[in-house]
């Protein structure tokens, strides 16, 4: 993840100017307790599923900086209000344009994660 986050902060840092970004943390996608995968565990990683809004604060900001995220990041509520309504598990790209219309929705991440397509969408909204 950590090539795409530099491909991230990349776009961020071209646009920033121009849109407003926002990364919201939500659900925990590969929790130690719950569905962990062989990378995490090579790498040392091992974050239990946060129970509070407190403890996926806790996590949210120790990602933003070991992964140096360099867009704000708001992190989503316990009960998982913006990751259910975008469906945003494990990881998306959206651009919404000024009327709050979603005019860009990138595919499932990892394997389906496209910074290059979320930059031609953020383009074509400056665009416009």
């Amino acid at each position: 993840f950590r090539k795409q986050t530099v491909r991230l902060n990349e776009i961020y840092n071209v646009y920033k100017d121009q849109v407003e970004f926002l990364c919201i943390y939500t659900r925990e996608a590969h929790p130690a307790d719950g569905w962990q995968v062989p990378d995490n565990i090579e790498a040392g990683i091992s974050i239990p599923e946060p129970l509070t809004d407190e403890e996926r604060t806790d996590v949210a900001s120790s990602c933003q900086i070991n992964l140096d995220i360099q867009m704000p990041l708001l992190i989503d509520s316990i009960d998982n209000e913006v990751e259910e309504k975008y469906i945003s598990l494990p990881m998306r790209l959206f651009v919404i344009d000024a009327d709050g219309k979603i005019t860009y929705t990138g595919g499932r991440g990892p394997m389906e994660f496209d910074p290059d397509g979320w930059e031609v969408a953020i383009k074509q909204l400056i665009s416009s």
